[in-house]
Order: structure tokens, then C-alpha cells, then sequence
């Protein structure tokens, strides 16, 4: 984040600490349960959001190398993202041409074929493929159509973006999908950072209730009272849109200090959490020493199910961040466990709509951009 752009941050912060309320939208506003109920919407969003929107698929950190691969099996569609001899990204459908069969399995390093465990079709890290075990079976096989299927990919400030639709070959402008935050994030030196840590936690709630509980400050001081509110000023968030990206900054109290400091001192990172939701589904959290990266999906075929890989990329690895990973799964667990409760009320059917209030900005934002992108607005 740029200088003048934290100063400025920094006097609204104190502004709000003075008056005694954070900033405020005009108005609250509601939302529809079904949002998190409809098996409609949810299939809606799947196609919209979760198979013709980019999303981040894993980190650049993971696969440095040619030959490195990743495989993302949490999006609609299975994926294989792998380096070539070249060293340029190539992403593919995770499924041999033959029989269907899953080509790879988690992380890997120095491949030069892909196989399959089924019948041994072999593709190379371009997806080409390459070999047919007793070939006189397939002849007349036209092999240069028969490689595995190219998805968009590409990859910025240490970020994997891929977009899982088959022949969908417009290429991805990071830039412009993230209208403008690219700079905040460049600037937080993620693309410097290597992958230290990922969890997976499944939940029985809709992915947007997982999501919810990151733009809004103001259950802190009530749910987590007995470990992260004392830390934070109550309910002040900054919100900032851009495009149907956010960014939304928690202020710690320590921020009080900067007041004795000339601004050209003034640093807004050791005294914040910045938040910023990659939209549709990832979340970007910056602390002063790591990033932790919340990357949120829909699970199995029932609208009140979800599944959040939780990573962390720092600059060096340390055992610290296995207990950093144990502190804020400790802290998110709370908030989970309470997103299952309202997911069971609102599939009782006994509540219509939810209320965003006016320091709930964000939250009103993020719900607007999902109506926006799948056509109800």
C-alpha cells in the first residue's frame, strides 16, 4: 500500500477513534435467506462464479520450478496446474482423454509425464500426449487432439488464477479483474513469500456464511471477547470497494502510538489486519510478518455445505507458523461453529431476510457484487 494512501487511512482511523463511531453507509439493508438456502442460487453461483470466473487456484511459491505441479480438486471442475521445460504455467483438466481417470494427486516436483494409474496414457507438462501403452488398439487416433484440456491460467504477485472452464482460451487480466487492488497486494510482497502451511476444514453451512464472518467487525468484541477483542478497537473497520473486490482493515489499539510519530513514520500494517476478498471466494489477510490466504468453495451437492483450504505463505519457514495456523483456526473455529447454527436456522424456513448494518458495509457490498455477477440485480 503506498504511503500517502496509509497516511490518509491512518487520519480517517483517528478521525472515527475521536468521534466515537466507525465510518457508516447511509443506510442498513437486508438480505434474503435464500441466499444461503436455494439450491437454485447455489447452482447459479457454481456455474457463474465457481466454473467462468478466475479463481485462485494456488501459489506461485508451490510450483517455482519446471516440472512442479499442483492439482485443485475443490472446484467444479478437477485441476492440474503444472510448469513446463520451459518454465511457463500450463493448466489442464485433471482427467486422462482415455477413460476419465484422475492423472495426479496433490503437490509434486520434477515431472515430466503425466500417467495414468489406469491405463498408462502419458501426457507431458504441455499436455500433449505423448505415449499409449499397445498403441495397434487406437490406430487412427488423431494423438495432437487427444491432449489433455487447456484451461486459462496465469499468475501475479505470487498468485495462481485459473478460470476451470474447457474452451473458455480468453487469456486472464489479473489487473483488471482485481480493479486496482493489484497494488496493495504488490506491495505487501506476496510474491516473495513461500507457502509454508495448508489446512482444509469442511463445514456443514453455505460458503457465503464461512465468508461473511471476515467483513464485519462488529461480532469481535461480543464472540471472540476472551481472546482477539482486546486487541482491537471496537467495531472501526475501514471498507474500501474496488470493483467487486474488497478491501476491509481491522484497527488494532495499538494504532494510538502512531499520534507521537511524524507521518512520514507512520506505518499502518503493525497496527492493522487488512483484509481483501479476491472475489468471488478468496480471502487475503495480511498480518505484519505473514500472509494467511482463505480460499472458500461450495461442497458436495447440498447448498448448506462448504470446504476452506486455510493457507499461510511467510518469508522464511519457522515451526512458529504451525502454531499461528493452531491460534487462528482457534479463533475461526468460533466463528464456524456458530455459521452452522444460523445455517440450521435458515433452512428452518422461520426467517426471511438478515440485516446489514451501517458499519456492515462490506458485507452489503460483497452480497451485492454475487446478485450482480449471477444477473439478480
Amino acid at each position: 500500500m503506498k504511503h500517502s494512501t496509509q497516511v490518509n487511512l491512518i487520519h480517517q482511523i483517528f478521525d472515527a477513534i475521536d468521534r466515537g463511531t466507525p465510518p457508516m453507509a447511509e443506510r442498513f439493508t437486508r438480505n434474503d435467506t435464500s441466499a444461503y438456502t436455494s439450491s437454485e442460487r447455489a447452482a447459479r453461483e457454481r456455474d457463474v462464479l465457481f466454473r467462468h470466473h478466475p479463481i485462485v487456484a494456488g501459489f506461485s511459491s508451490q510450483i517455482p520450478n519446471p516440472g512442479d505441479y499442483l492439482t485443485e480438486d475443490l472446484a467444479p471442475v478437477p485441476i492440474l496446474i503444472a510448469r513446463n521445460t520451459a518454465g511457463e504455467l500450463r493448466a489442464f483438466v485433471n482427467i486422462c482423454r482415455h477413460r476419465g481417470a484422475k492423472l495426479a494427486s496433490g503437490c509434486g516436483h520434477t515431472a515430466k509425464l503425466f500417467s495414468c494409474p489406469y491405463h498408462a496414457w502419458s501426457y507431458d507438462t504441455d499436455g500433449r500426449l505423448v505415449a499409449i501403452p499397445d498403441d495397434y488398439g487406437f490406430e487412427g487416433l488423431d494423438r495432437a487432439a487427444s491432449g489433455l484440456v487447456a484451461l486459462p491460467v496465469s499468475e501475479k504477485y505470487g498468485l495462481i488464477f485459473v478460470t476451470p472452464t474447457p474452451g473458455d482460451n480468453n487469456a486472464i487480466d489479473i489487473d483488471a479483474m482485481l480493479a486496482g487492488l493489484g497494488e496493495d497486494i504488490d506491495s505487501y510482497g506476496i510474491a516473495s513469500m513461500a507457502h509454508q502451511e495448508t489446512r482444509v476444514v469442511r463445514r456443514r453451512m453455505n460458503w457465503k456464511l464461512m465468508s461473511d464472518t471476515f467483513w464485519e467487525a462488529y461480532h469481535i468484541k461480543v464472540l471472540h471477547a476472551q481472546n482477539v477483542a482486546p486487541l482491537f478497537v471496537k467495531n472501526l473497520a475501514m471498507f474500501d470497494a474496488f470493483g467487486r473486490n474488497t478491501r476491509y482493515i481491522g484497527v488494532r489499539k495499538s494504532i494510538e502510538k502512531l499520534r507521537d510519530l511524524p507521518q512520514e513514520k507512520w506505518d499502518l500494517v503493525p497496527h492493522t489486519t487488512i483484509l481483501m476478498n479476491l472475489f468471488p471466494n478468496t480471502i487475503l489477510v495480511m498480518q505484519s510478518d505473514h500472509a494467511e490466504i482463505y480460499r472458500i468453495f461450495p461442497a458436495g451437492t447440498h447448498v448448506g455445505e462448504s470446504v476452506a483450504t486455510i493457507s499461510i505463505l511467510a518469508p522464511e519457514p519457522s515451526p512458529k507458523w504451525s502454531r499461528t495456523m493452531d491460534l487462528l483456526l482457534g479463533v475461526v473455529d468460533q466463528d464456524f461453529t456458530l455459521g452452522e447454527g444460523i445455517q440450521h436456522n435458515f433452512e428452518s424456513g422461520a426467517q426471511r431476510k438478515v440485516i446489514y448494518g451501517r458499519y456492515e458495509n462490506a458485507l452489503e457490498h460483497f452480497h451485492r457484487s454475487i446478485r450482480e455477477a449471477i444477473g439478480e440485480v
